[in-house]
């Protein structure tokens, strides 16, 4: 029988891996953001002065909907982000990075990067590369199958 575990558990495992390592270098460098706080800010960050529906977080991070609850309440507390009610629809709320969320971002970017940098630092230009193209890959397979159920 063969020991080595298959590929979904493989990139299970690195995706892990990854925010733990991201998770250790944050609070060592005294952020008091998570991983997934962290990927919330930097969203919100990337559509600009925009407010984003609260299920557009919950699509990004592909997370529940009381899961996303707590990563905002969590943010709001600390004043790094916004939430409104949204006029046109009160069943929807509405989301915006503040300033001091914005300037939370600019802070630990150098901090995100590493840990990209970390996935990739034993691997050549070539293997890079390829495993980008493979991981695209299985990526495009898995959403059309999510997407299609």
């Amino acid at each position: 029988m063969n020991d080595t575990p298959d590929l979904g558990r493989l990139i299970a495992y690195c995706g892990r891996l990854g925010r733990q390592y991201m998770d250790q270098n944050l609070r060592r460098a005294g952020y008091d953001v998570t991983p997934v706080q962290s990927r919330t800010l930097v969203y919100l960050s990337c559509c600009g002065r925009r407010e984003v529906n609260q299920r557009d977080l919950e699509r990004e991070l592909r997370l529940k909907p009381s899961t996303i609850n707590g990563i905002v309440n969590r943010l709001e507390e600390k004043g790094y982000i916004l939430r409104r009610t949204s006029p046109e629809d009160g069943r929807c709320r509405l989301v915006s990075l503040t300033a001091s969320g914005q300037e939370k971002v600019d802070t630990f970017s150098a901090t995100m990067e590493d840990t990209g940098k970390r996935f990739s630092s034993c691997l050549s230009a070539a293997e890079e590369e390829k495993l980008q193209e493979l991981l695209i890959r299985i990526i495009e397979n898995l959403e059309s199958e999510v997407n299609n159920v």
